[in-house]
């Protein structure tokens, strides 16, 4: 009868210890970020780099703060502990940053937008976003440059890829250069062996040929550096 009172305390006193045994369990924070190595900080304690892995935490009420060392970002949330249950946080990191990657064939070509970036092929993981004019040029000169307009948003990844045209021996502006410096000179030869016959040209010389030739060279020469300019 004895034996059955104490057997009787002693499962009467495990049943009013349970739930308070129960309520001091500890849980769980797993943490998982896309970029890895973000560092995690609890209630302004730093408790790691993700990922972290099954954290043991005392039940309760947290403020977690992710930081990205390398982008300069943060973000805070709340998360909830439970008693013996398993908190999951995964957050992708959006960078304040956007990213241009260049490539060029041939490879070594001078990038720049506004100033030199590099060669390619080139990354740049910290280009502020916005819109920017692209330029890529090979040190060789007989390739010809590539120029375009391109825009870099927040937190994304723009590719170029570029093939850079070979230029042939006389292209459409060397053509027309050359045939503006042929008209050039052909002009001021005319006006100089003209000056001495005053007879050239209009009505019995009212025109005289020496003019003739100097304005035709002039214009010739303007057109050469407009060609040429653009």
């Amino acid at each position: 009868m004895r034996l059955k009172k104490w057997l009787y305390a002693i499962a009467c006193g495990a049943l009013m210890a349970a739930p308070a045994i129960y309520a001091e369990a500890d849980g769980v924070l797993t943490v998982k970020t896309d970029p890895e190595g973000i560092k995690i900080w609890l209630d302004d304690k730093y408790i790691g780099d993700s990922p972290l892995i099954d954290k043991k935490l005392k039940p309760g009420r947290y403020s977690l703060k992710l930081v990205d060392p390398v982008q300069q970002t943060s973000s805070v949330e709340e998360v909830f502990i439970q008693s013996g249950e398993i908190t999951v946080i995964e957050k992708t990191v959006k960078s304040n940053y956007g990213s241009l990657k260049v490539s060029s064939d041939p490879d070594g070509a001078d990038v720049s937008i506004m100033t030199a970036l590099g060669k390619t092929p080139l990354s740049n993981d910290f280009m502020i976003p916005g819109k920017y004019r692209l330029e890529i040029k090979h040190p060789s000169k007989s390739y010809g440059a590539s120029v375009s307009d391109i825009v870099i948003p927040r937190g994304e990844i723009v590719n170029v890829n570029k093939t850079l045209e070979k230029k042939t021996l006389l292209d459409g502006k060397a053509v027309a250069r050359l045939a503006l410096g042929v008209g050039a000179l052909g002009g001021f030869i005319m006006g100089v062996g003209e000056r001495s016959d005053g007879n050239f040209g209009g009505t019995n010389g009212a025109v005289p040929g020496m003019w003739i030739g100097v304005v035709v060279g002039c214009l010739c020469v303007v057109g050469f550096e407009i060609v040429g300019f653009n």
